[in-house]
């Protein structure tokens, strides 16, 4: 039976989070890319996985999917059963990266406007964002990566929906620096530090529905630490939006000596997504 790892976009998280996530003890999906990080329905995105095992980057040929399941209120997963389940999908083909067209429904689907069989519109997240579902099945993984959407405001006044149309700036993915370590002594506490340009926290048009105004914000960050062995003091470090930092650091607690892989995961609060890992040297 397939365990279902649901991979959903969050904002700002706490830093201090359960650290048994943080060492690869199984195969694992860490990160559903897509390029761009966010596109209308109806335009062509590429996407592909970071696939992970306690032996490092994990070489398989996913089989991709969207899903076109609209998700009840009563669900407290991230997708539709039926997703999870095989049905309602738009096959993408099998392939280290494949490119799908989204959904032209997307907006009606996972978005703002009326879907029908009776469910209400989905609500945004915190930044205003809406998600198509891509399913991602490895052999024994099964994950869910979210594809932001770009959809209309639901119901702002006329000009202020105008003028978002007009403005709004759709996410591009951030760029995250090179793993600036090789090797570590073996049975040691060695400092992590992951770090990412300033221009790759970007500031985007929000509509605040209390004051029924725009307004601009800046993208929170965070950074997910996974390594195959020994031990991370925390599983993520978050930078809030209104702090203008561009690095975040944790201690890693090294195994004996061998082989290590590590790998950095950095997310913005928007759905974009960079990754870098590298093979290290445990001395």
């Amino acid at each position: 039976m397939k365990r279902a790892m649901l991979l959903v976009l969050l904002a700002a998280c706490d830093n201090a989070l359960d650290q048994r996530l943080a060492i690869i003890e199984g195969p694992r999906v860490l990160a559903v890319i897509g390029e761009p990080a966010e596109a209308k329905p109806g335009v062509q995105v590429a996407y592909h996985a970071v696939l992970a095992s306690p032996d490092g980057p994990l070489a398989l040929d996913p089989h991709w999917a969207f899903c076109t399941a609209s998700k009840p209120p009563t669900e407290d997963n991230a997708v539709a059963t039926p997703c999870t389940e095989g049905e309602q999908l738009v096959d993408l083909g099998t392939a280290a990266m494949v490119t799908g067209t989204l959904p032209k429904d997307g907006c009606i689907l996972f978005g703002p406007d009326t879907p029908p069989g009776g469910f209400r519109p989905r609500d945004a997240d915190s930044t205003g964002g809406y998600y198509q579902p891509v399913r991602v099945d490895a052999d024994d993984l099964l994950a869910f990566g979210l594809s932001r959407i770009t959809c209309k405001l639901p119901t702002a006044p006329t000009d202020v929906a105008h003028d978002y149309d007009l403005h709004y700036v759709a996410n591009q993915n951030p760029v995250l620096d090179p793993i600036g370590i090789t090797d570590v002594p073996a049975n040691s506490d060695v400092t992590l530090t992951a770090t990412w340009p300033a221009d790759s926290v970007e500031s985007y048009l929000y509509y605040d529905p209390l004051s029924q105004h725009l307004v601009t914000r800046r993208e929170a960050m965070r950074v997910s630490w996974f390594a195959t062995g020994g031990a991370i003091d925390v599983d993520a470090s978050a930078v809030g939006e209104d702090r203008d930092v561009t690095s975040v650091s944790t201690t890693w607690h090294t195994p004996g000596p061998g082989n290590a892989t590590l790998w950095f995961v950095l997310r913005d609060s928007r759905g974009g997504m960079a990754v870098q890992s590298t093979m290290i040297t445990v001395r």
